[in-house]
């Protein structure tokens, strides 16, 4: 019925993919105008997959991702891989009728809102791990108990994984009232791969542990106003430091169901913990573990879930229902401590920490994209996210405003 299937009694296989064209432009991202670091980025991705099925039970899953990048002056270029293997799985589903599954191989995880863990597809490189997960799926429950480790890129190298860390846990969901969820989680990483060093320079392994619960839904008798939370505990040892660190995240959000393009304005507040002593033997940084590598907070990827306080307001908007929708983003954002780093969306340092007397008023972030789903297999969209230097990156250094712009074309098969 399909020319991207085939049926053989109780066999069915099937295949697709797609390509991605992506233009990016990027101005002063070392917020210094005097240094010329203006750069345009392109980034292709083809990704294929073929699955086969036996009597809905039984699926095999291949997906292999091809990523090129063109025209920047980086080096490396990150987003650059030769087609490599992205997934490779065995998926056995709910046998004799069970609620459970089993899913070994190659595989992407995301769970919750993704800010702990999440396989972005916004990167050309899209996270994966060599993971086996074991399912339970009752009525009202989702439990997933799962083992891998995250896999490392190599351009023009075998996608390895990061043999040595053990990434692990338990996430459950409970689904018993309608239109919500809730969900408590145990998320733990031991990294013996590398040594780690703490505040005494001393080397040693990672033993990261984190404990959460997140909610999300609408408000019973009044659908048009939702709601969303989260709250996560990380304890452990880094080397000779104790982990003692939290986040938590509260947004509300109202859609105006009655009026032209259903607009949903939501407000919400993220906290992650910074350390306020750098010297004191205590670890006090929320680490987001695998979390989205883009646009939880802010499009322009200057921060994440760590030494963060963020205030953010949303308008998103549906001009052409499943055809056209935007957003429009405000993004106020602090460190929480000014002795530690500021940490964009990839975890790289942007300041080092300081014991200076500075503000922790990092600055004001504007964003603005747009979706055009132009037929069933083409999808345009751009965006553009302009950064407001605040007093702490002027207290820090040079504090020139950044520009980032883009312009996307994907193609679906």
């Amino acid at each position: 019925n399909s020319v991207k299937e085939l049926k053989i009694d109780n066999v069915k296989i099937t295949w697709g993919g797609d390509f991605r064209l992506r233009y990016e432009y990027k101005e002063d991202f070392d917020f210094d105008d005097a240094v010329n670091d203006k750069d345009g980025f392109w980034y292709g991705r083809t990704r294929f997959n073929v699955g086969t099925n036996i009597n809905n039970k039984v699926l095999l899953f291949f997906e292999g991702l091809d990523s090129r990048e063109w025209a920047s002056n980086v080096s490396p270029k990150t987003q650059k891989d030769d087609f490599d293997l992205h997934q490779l799985y065995f998926l056995l589903t709910r046998p004799n009728d069970l609620p459970v599954s089993f899913k070994v191989g190659r595989q992407e995880l995301s769970y919750g809102a993704g800010r702990l863990v999440h396989c972005s597809a916004w990167p050309n490189t899209i996270r994966a791990f060599d993971a086996v997960k074991f399912i339970y799926n009752p009525k009202l429950f989702d439990v997933d108990l799962f083992w891998g480790n995250v896999v490392q890129y190599f351009d023009r190298h075998f996608n390895d994984g990061k043999f040595g860390e053990h990434f692990f846990g338990l996430y459950t969901t409970f689904k018993g009232i309608q239109g919500s969820v809730f969900d408590l989680y145990t998320l733990n990483l031991i990294d013996k791969h590398r040594l780690v060093a703490g505040e005494d320079k001393q080397e040693g392994d990672l033993e990261r542990y984190t404990v959460g619960t997140r909610g999300e839904g609408k408000l019973p008798r009044h659908d048009a106003w939702g709601y969303g939370y989260e709250f996560a505990y990380q304890f452990g040892d880094k080397a000779s430091d104790i982990i003692k660190a939290y986040a938590w995240h509260a947004d509300i959000n109202y859609t105006f169901k009655n009026c032209f393009a259903q607009p949903v304005v939501k407000i919400e507040y993220n906290f992650a913990s910074g350390d306020e002593d750098p010297g004191d033997g205590d670890s006090e940084t929320f680490v987001p573990l695998f979390q989205s590598t883009h646009d939880p907070y802010g499009l322009i990827d200057f921060f994440r879930w760590q030494n963060i306080k963020e205030i953010a307001l949303f308008l998103d908007f549906m001009l052409l229902k499943n055809r056209i929708q935007g957003s429009l983003q405000y993004h106020r954002l602090y460190l929480d401590e000014t002795e530690d780093a500021w940490y964009n969306a990839r975890g790289n340092k942007v300041r080092r920490g300081t014991l200076a007397d500075v503000s922790d008023f990092v600055g004001e972030e504007a964003d603005f994209y747009l979706k055009y789903r132009v037929l069933s297999f083409l999808e345009l969209q751009g965006g553009y996210a302009h950064f407001f230097c605040g007093e702490y990156v002027k207290d820090t250094g040079s504090a020139d405003d950044a520009d980032w712009f883009y312009l996307q074309t994907s193609i679906s098969f």
